[in-house]
């Protein structure tokens, strides 16, 4: 088994405020989903209390502006076949599993066995 215990720490991660908003509205991040609580490294051992206090925060603010009011658009999936048509027109190949971070150093009678290796019946 490969381990590689520096990109625990490697987060990234969306950039929010301290009402735990990214830039896009109404778009709230906690926990290390978010890369603006500690920069881009997490500190170790604070995943649990980032989760809670900044999911609290995120949450009662969430509820704070659906309490508020929030004007909604039409519903529609124009951003997904917007997405598919930009993918297709760069030839980029979506039947990859995201994200691939490491290369794939699974044996295939192990990675036959695996269920998120599967993908519409067939081997990735």
């Amino acid at each position: 088994m490969l381990v590689f215990p520096t990109l625990h720490y490697q987060n990234g991660g969306l950039e929010i405020n301290e009402r735990t908003e990214t830039s896009l509205p109404g778009l709230y991040v906690a926990g290390e989903a978010s890369g603006g609580v500690h920069g881009r490294n997490r500190l170790m051992g604070n995943s649990q209390l980032d989760i809670i206090v900044f999911g609290r925060r995120a949450g009662q603010n969430a509820a704070k502006r659906a309490l508020d009011g929030v004007e909604m658009g039409e519903l529609t999936l124009e951003h997904v076949e917007a997405y598919n048509r930009e993918a297709a027109a760069l030839g980029i190949d979506k039947d990859k599993v995201s994200p691939v971070v490491l290369p794939d150093y699974i044996p295939s009678h192990v990675k036959a066995r695996q269920l998120t290796a599967q993908r519409e019946g067939t081997l990735i």
